[in-house]
């Protein structure tokens, strides 16, 4: 992909979100929260790619596929007002309804496209495919990272400032407490990413965004994770209990030992 599509796929971009409002007001904001995390996303895909040393073709393409990847949340929170894409509609395949929709990617050569396509599929899919083709794979890898990478920054301070600034669609609508459901200590103490349906109480969703860390792939990712302390932010919250500390260590000797990996 060259700057000139790149540029084109950003302009299609803004001139859709721009015409998608709500009225109810916690809505729209979380419509302009989704909107800044898509820029945010594209800047962390762009440190995350140049560290793999990617062409600039092809680090545009993933640039692209960053201005794509959450498109179907603006419909979903302007008709549903929620981020469950299991209590309301899986929102990459609505993404990809409204991107096929629209013919955006009827310039792109058939590489790019098939690309961009699947790699917006499995952004938000518990794995990507292990039959997948190596470069659908990589480009899969990079948005999963760049994603979860923002996403865990705007849950840290969400559970930071709730009793301040409330928001309901991020908190699920789980019950707010602390204690933690044994299936989801299992899960962690596998190294498993621990699944949305698993989750029982906000204390579950602390420890499920923890265990994103079982599921990132690169070092610049890791990295970054680490400096921000988006893990100890996260497990700040939790009462201090001899399972939470045997959990709480686990994930804390994981990335300890996926950063020394990196160095």
């Amino acid at each position: 992909m060259d700057g000139k599509h790149l540029s084109f796929c950003h302009k299609w971009f803004e001139d859709y979100a721009g015409r998608v409002h709500c009225p109810d007001a916690e809505n729209e904001k979380n419509i302009i929260l989704k909107l800044m995390h898509t820029y945010r996303v594209c800047e962390n895909i762009t440190k995350i790619a140049r560290s793999l040393g990617m062409k600039e073709d092809d680090l545009a393409l993933a640039q692209a596929l960053a201005i794509f990847h959450d498109v179907g949340r603006f419909e979903q929170l302007r008709d549903f007002g929620s981020f469950n894409d299991g209590e309301t509609v899986d929102h990459a395949k609505l993404g990809l309804k409204v991107i096929n929709r629209s013919g955006v990617l009827s310039c792109l050569p058939k590489r790019e496209r098939n690309i961009i396509r699947k790699s917006i599929w499995h952004h938000n899919k518990y794995q990507i495919p292990i039959t997948e083709k190596a470069d659908v794979t990589l480009f899969s890898r990079l948005i999963r990272d760049a994603d979860k990478l923002d996403i865990l920054g705007i849950v840290a301070l969400h559970f930071e400032t709730r009793d301040r600034h409330p928001n309901q669609a991020l908190d699920f609508g789980l019950t707010d407490e602390l204690e933690i459901s044994p299936e989801v200590v299992s899960d962690i103490l596998q190294g498993k990413m621990v699944r949305i349906a698993a989750l029982k109480t906000l204390g579950d969703m602390r420890l499920m965004y923890s265990s994103w860390i079982f599921d990132i792939n690169f070092p610049a990712t890791i990295a970054c994770i680490k400096e921000k302390g988006y893990l100890k932010r996260l497990l700040a919250g939790l009462p201090i209990e001899p399972e939470i500390i045997l959990v709480r260590d686990f994930l804390q000797a994981y990335l300890e030992k996926r950063s020394r990996m990196s160095i």
